[in-house]
């Protein structure tokens, strides 16, 4: 039996005891369903220190034990076993477990009190059933895969030497807790898991992501938590652009026993899909990626457990053409020409930003759409090459803070006229504050925003309250509803039945701060919304526009959501 892989078994049950055999936590299940005698034996492992036993405790309702001992306590899990392992009857399994201790066919047939004769046919058919040749091989891998009756038939005597005997010596020598005050006992708590890149270029966002979680955990907690149990955030801090740390951060919080991993944005998100997939453990991730969808969506069983909770990265650049096109037409803006311009992220190979099918929007709608990507000069250099060309608008392709600054900076400090449309970066408030007056009139978009509506002004309230800031728009409010929308499939599913909760995730719809969330399409991606008459807003995630006016956000668009005008900027 396997703590991880042995989720949602019905009568399923795992506590933590210390060494005088009291529950100390609730792992799975109730207390009173993992049996005393194997509470005192975990105690006894915990004395003896003997690392891991597995062991089947015969009785009405067959069980398989596994007690693993850490941290001078030991977690004893146990499993209702319909039918035992390999055939093995029960008379077979207690043979068995003699050959462990080494005995003889007669010293066996004493301690059961059978004739020798019927030993022998049992041996016969515990080596045919286990396919081995000899009793030692029997033995072996009775030990291997926890087929050792616990109490052993006839007494602990021929074990003295295995760590099941000296477990049972240790338990015995345990003396029962007489009149003291029970400890409290805990049930083992929900651990949300979450790769954040809390040092590095999105360190200030990564802020983001772990208050908004934070928010939400506690506001859980302090509501009594989701079926008794408090929720608690473990974080990994990864570098989103180095593979080798979103392997090393899911190997830590896989190890840690989280019961579902979260992440934002990463450049090698196939990586981490691969390693959610191999864990099967819920993976909720917001790398707004077109590529991962598609991807999800052609391997469903694969990766049923793996939710992208934010529209695709294909919808901006289309967006972007809409948002100019639409300003143009309705006479709100004069460009100075037919010419787009969107600079891309170049190292992340898997970022789309839907350039492609932007291109031929843009054709279709009067437009002539050029892509590039910064060169040795960076994104500084790439502003003001771009404000030497003289496009009528600039879509900057890029989630940094550190790209968006340098580009607009190059662009200003060129003497460029065109508009500015960032992408996704412009949420975050480091962003303001770096640039300040230079930010007022930028366009920016994403494709998950904080609503400016009673829900979202009532989360920013909150949020400021708690943490002393204001949050940014985007990546706050989506690890605040990422909770939210884990914690709800948790009180509809059994949190270790890990197929329940994807089951929940994508059979309901989740209203939060950031819009709808509705999994149930192709690829588990959460959809979009533009204001464009198609869509159902009320499943999806509005494609919010914003512009900085005076140093403030507001939403331009779409004006179902919308808490301000556009104003266009002076020099356009």
């Amino acid at each position: 039996m396997d703590l991880r892989t042995s989720q949602g078994t019905p009568g399923r049950a795992a506590v933590r005891v210390d060494a005088a055999a009291e529950v100390r936590v609730v792992e799975d299940g109730r207390a009173d369903d993992v049996p005393s005698d194997l509470r005192r034996l975990a105690a006894g492992a915990v004395a003896a220190d003997v690392g891991e036993l597995r062991v089947v405790r015969l009785g009405p309702v067959p069980l398989a034990v596994l007690v693993q001992v850490e941290d001078a306590t030991a977690v004893v899990a146990v499993e209702p076993l319909e039918a035992l392992p390999h055939g093995l009857s029960r008379r077979e399994l207690e043979v068995l477990t003699l050959l462990v201790a080494g005995l003889t066919n007669a010293a066996v047939a004493t301690r059961l009190a059978i004739g020798a004769r019927t030993v022998a046919t049992h041996v016969d058919r515990v080596l045919s059933k286990l396919d081995v040749a000899s009793r030692g091989a029997a033995a072996a891998r009775a030990l291997d895969e926890g087929l050792v009756v616990v109490p052993p038939p006839g007494g602990p005597v021929g074990f003295e030497q295995l760590r099941l005997g000296r477990a049972m010596a240790a338990a015995d020598r345990t003396p029962a807790r007489r009149g003291a005050s029970p400890r409290p006992v805990h049930r083992r708590p929900l651990r949300v898991g979450a790769l954040l890149p809390l040092t590095g270029v999105a360190a200030a966002d990564a802020r983001e992501m772990e208050q908004g979680a934070r928010l939400a955990i506690e506001e859980l907690n302090a509501a009594g938590g989701v079926a008794g149990r408090r929720l608690e955030l473990r974080v990994a801090d990864v570098d989103p652009q180095d593979a080798t740390t979103v392997a090393a951060g899911f190997e830590g919080l896989l190890a840690a026993d989280v019961d579902v991993l979260t992440s934002g944005y990463l450049a090698r998100q196939d990586l981490a899909h691969d390693l959610a997939a191999a864990a099967g453990v819920p993976y909720l991730h917001a790398a707004t990626s077109g590529l991962m969808e598609q991807r999800a969506a052609e391997d469903p069983g694969r990766f049923s457990r793996v939710f992208q909770v934010c529209p695709s990265d294909v919808h901006y650049g289309p967006h972007f053409v809409d948002v100019v096109s639409g300003l143009r037409d309705r006479g709100t803006w004069r460009p100075g020409s037919r010419r787009l311009l969107a600079v891309r992220q170049p190292a992340w190979d898997l970022v789309d930003l839907g350039l492609s099918a932007a291109a031929d929007h843009a054709e279709r709608r009067g437009w002539a759409l050029t892509v590039e990507a910064p060169r040795a000069g960076g994104w500084r250099e790439a502003g003001a090459r771009a404000a030497g060309d003289d496009p009528a608008a600039v879509m900057i392709g890029s989630y940094l803070v550190d790209d968006h600054v340098a580009f607009v900076e190059g662009f200003r400090d060129a003497g460029g006229a065109g508009l500015l449309y960032g992408i996704y970066a412009p949420s975050v408030p480091e962003f303001r504050l770096r640039l300040g007056d230079r930010a007022d009139g930028i366009l920016w978009a994403t494709t998950t925003g904080t609503y400016p509506d009673r829900l979202g002004r009532s989360f920013a309230a909150r949020y400021a309250r708690r943490f002393g800031v204001v949050p940014g728009r985007s990546h706050a409010g989506i690890a605040y509803d990422r909770v939210r929308l884990v914690a709800g499939a948790w009180a509809a599913a059994d949190f270790r039945d890990f197929s329940a909760v994807a089951d929940h995730l994508r059979a309901s719809v989740y209203r939060g701060v950031n819009g709808a969330y509705s999994f149930d399409a192709p690829g588990q991606t959460a959809r979009t919304w533009s204001g464009e008459g198609a869509g159902d807003p009320s499943l999806a995630q509005a494609h919010l526009v914003h512009q900085i006016q005076d140093g403030h956000q507001r939403v331009v668009g779409p004006a179902t959501y919308a808490d301000g005008a556009l104003v266009l900027p002076p020099l356009t």
